[in-house]
Parts: C-alpha cells; structure tokens; sequence
C-alpha cells in the first residue's frame, strides 16, 4: 500500500479494500476504526507493554525466544570450540608439545563465542531497544502519538545499523581471540612486549556500544535532525493486515501474516510518516483482527473491553512451567520425556533468557523516552472533555453490526463507505501537531 518511491505512490486505501500482489494480500481495517467482528480482542503479538484509563503504549517488547536463541548459538559454539581444542589437545598430546599453545588456542576460541553472542544478543539488541519509543494512543483524546524519524538520509549510520553493529561486534571478537593469545605469548615469555593495541581495540569495540550512539544524537541536534513526536487522530491512522511471501535467493520460501499500524502522511496521501509505525507477526487472519480489536476497543471502549495476553516470560512464569511439566511427567512417570525437556532447557539457558527478558522489559526497554514523554498530554480529562467520534464512525458503525446479524462479513464487503453509502470524511491536507522528542510535549 505504501511505498518508498515518490512517483509511485498507491491511492490510499480504506477500510474494507482488499488488494492482492506478489504472491500475496492485503486488507485494510483503518483508516475509520470500524469493528471487524472479531470473537476476540486479544494482545496477539504482545505489543501492549503498558496502559491504564486513559493510554496505551505498544511497542515491540522483549521475547525470551530471541535470548534462547542465542542460548542455543552459545552452546552450539562452545561444543564446536570444545570439540576442536580436544582435537588440538589429542594432537599435541601425540607430538608431546605444544601444550601452551592448544590450551592459549582454546581459551581464545571459547571466548570468541562468548564475544560473537554477547555483543550481537546483548550489546546490540540493548541498543536497538533503548532507540524503539512506543506509540502511545490516547482514548480520552482520540490521538495516537508516533515517533517520526526526520525525512531524507543522513550520512551517518544510525545506532541501531545491523551492518554497524556487526563491524564492531566483529572488531571486538577478533581483538579478543587474536589479544587473548597475545597474552598467552607474552605470559610465557614468547613474547617481549604486552599486547596493548589488541587490548586498547578491544575496549575500544566494547565501548563503541556506549559511546557511539550519545555521540549519535548529539551530532543529530546540531545538524537539526531530532526525531519530532507527530499527533495523529486516531480516525486517520492506517490499520493494515497482509499475508505476504517470505522472499530467498531465487525462490518463496515461506508464507506469513503480518499486522501494522502505521501514521499516514496528509501532504503526500498515499505514503507512510518516516521511521514511524510498528509491524508485529501475526498467526493468521483471525489473529491479525483480533490484535485491530484489541487496539480499536481500548479506543473506543476502554480498558474493560480488551483482554491482555497472558505473560509467558520471567523467572516466576518459567518456574511455574518447570514445575507443571515435572509434575506432568512424574504422573505419567515419563521420566525419559523430563530428561529431554531438562536436557533443552540447559542447552538453551532457558532459565537466564527469562530473567534477562523480564530485566529488559523492566530497565531496558523504559529508556526509549524521557521519563516526561508527551506527560500533560497523557494526563486524564474530565469525562466532560473527552473527544467525540466522528458522525461517520457511529453511522458505519450501526450499519456493520447490522449487517453481521444478516452474517455478513468485514473482509467481504470491499469500501465499508461506499457498500453502506457513506460519504468519506473530507481528507486532511494539514501536517500533523508535531514536538521536539526529547521535549515533553504541550496538550494542543
């Protein structure tokens, strides 16, 4: 629906459209926040990280699935580097010699993977977190703030660069397999002096995750490119769901369902605000409408109307789990199926993930704004102040939940406006209210 090449932008679709493309679909639920009939409103993708009366922040959060992935690299490449220093060990066990080196040569390997995981796992993903701000929707406003990066490229890579991040990661694990052995060298006299240039670039790596991306920022400020919070009405934002092709080297290699929530821009219709929105995966149709759902109803109903998912991480949580699935197998007496499960776990360092995610949720992931981000504006208002829905909403509105009594359904009616003849609201040609990020931002 909305692409990055100027001269090709799409006309703005509305609630209802379908489009197909590529292999795959498209449909439209926003913008007008019309109820789809979903069964549930359900946080599907567990993007709601926080809300109360009157806001909600989504965002992407912190999953134990990404700390046991990398669980399962570290073990993976320990066994690897274990396995290979055994060999050099067996060989110079056969040479009786060299046993300095095998043991310098191991170390510095097994380090190497500690280094690989730590700083791409950790270092990186800490930085990318502190950089990601939620959208905060406002109820009682009928506004959903988002965070926009500043139009054009910069010449600078951004903090969070994947392909920045990995050049460090990499300058930091050879600095540190190639120093470790240095110092293996020069603790048995193989070498005159201490290797201060493989320690100096190896803190130097290690401090390029700290140091880089205030520097960052600070360079941003003074060619005046800070990222802006945009408030947007909440019956303009754009709601898309689409089950898109997952593109390899010559072929499809897979099929997914993906649920977004993206700004739209009113000078150039058809097109997204820059480095703004969130795109979460989602199971399938039913899980993409109930994630809308659970967005709309806060909206236009409130906390009671909504269903937070249930939490699935944090040391309480996995306990609680190893506990069920030992008293599952002791009564089945499937002490094999336990040995098994134990055996993953540890693998995984399972136990560590969740704690990590429940430090990152806690600590890390509260960084991404200013303790005073968009404060007046979240304040509640008095019932007598809140915004009204538009006449356009409650008319549509009354006229879906009619027609789903007849058993119609939302993904079938193509242009909700035009099937119920509903004239669309006038479009908005005016930028959106915008503020300083890093200054809280004044109620409008």
């Amino acid at each position: 629906m909305f692409k990055t090449t100027p001269n090709k932008a799409l006309p703005p679709m509305r609630a209802g459209e379908r489009e197909s493309r590529a292999g795959g679909e498209q449909y439209c639920l926003s913008p007008l926040p019309l109820p789809v009939e979903s069964d549930y409103a359900v946080d599907v993708a567990h993007i709601d990280v926080r809300h109360d009366e009157s806001t909600m922040d989504i965002r992407q959060g912190a999953s134990p699935d990404s700390m046991m992935t990398a669980g399962h690299m570290l073990s993976g490449l320990t066994l690897f580097m274990s396995g290979f220093g055994l060999l050099l060990l067996m060989i110079a066990i056969a040479k009786n010699s060299l046993y300095n080196m095998v043991l310098i040569a191991w170390g510095g390997g097994l380090y190497f993977s500690f280094l690989f995981v730590f700083t791409l796992a950790i270092l990186w993903l800490n930085t990318l977190f502190k950089r990601m701000p939620p959208i905060r929707l406002n109820r009682q406003r009928r506004e959903v703030a988002f965070v926009v990066d500043p139009p054009g490229r910069f010449w600078l890579p951004a903090p969070h660069n994947l392909w920045l991040a990995s050049t460090a990661s990499f300058a930091v694990n050879i600095s540190g397999f190639m120093g470790l052995i240095e110092i293996g060298e020069w603790l048995r006299g193989a070498r005159e002096g201490f290797p201060f240039g493989f320690l100096l670039m190896h803190v130097g790596g290690f401090a390029f995750f700290f140091v880089y991306p205030p520097l960052y920022d600070l360079i941003c400020r003074l060619c005046k490119r800070e990222r802006r919070t945009v408030l947007v009405p909440w019956e303009d934002v754009v709601a898309v769901c689409g089950f898109n092709p997952s593109l390899g080297p010559g072929a499809i290699t897979g099929f997914g369902w993906n649920f977004a929530l993206l700004p739209p821009d009113p000078e150039r219709p058809g097109y997204t605000l820059p480095g703004a929105g969130i795109i979460v995966s989602v199971g399938g149709l039913p899980g993409a409408l109930s994630q809308w759902e659970y967005i709309r109803r806060f909206m236009e109903e409130g906390t009671e109307a909504v269903t937070p998912a249930a939490r699935e991480w944090g040391v309480e949580w996995y306990d609680a789990y190893v506990a069920r699935e030992k008293a599952e197998c002791e009564r089945t007496n499937d002490m094999a199926r336990w040995r098994r499960f134990r055996r993953k776990r540890i693998w995984e360092h399972t136990r560590f993930a969740h704690w990590y995610t429940e430090y990152r949720m806690k600590h890390i992931l509260p960084k991404a704004v200013p303790s005073d981000w968009l404060a007046e504006w979240s304040t509640p208002l008095p019932k007598a102040e809140w915004a009204a829905p538009s006449s356009e909403i409650v008319e549509l509105s009354k006229h879906l939940r009619a027609a789903y009594q007849r058993g119609e359904k939302f993904i079938e009616m193509g242009d909700i406006e035009k099937h119920f003849g509903v004239a669309a609201p006038t479009a908005n040609q005016k930028a959106y209210p915008t503020f300083p990020f890093r200054a809280n931002a004044q109620s409008v």
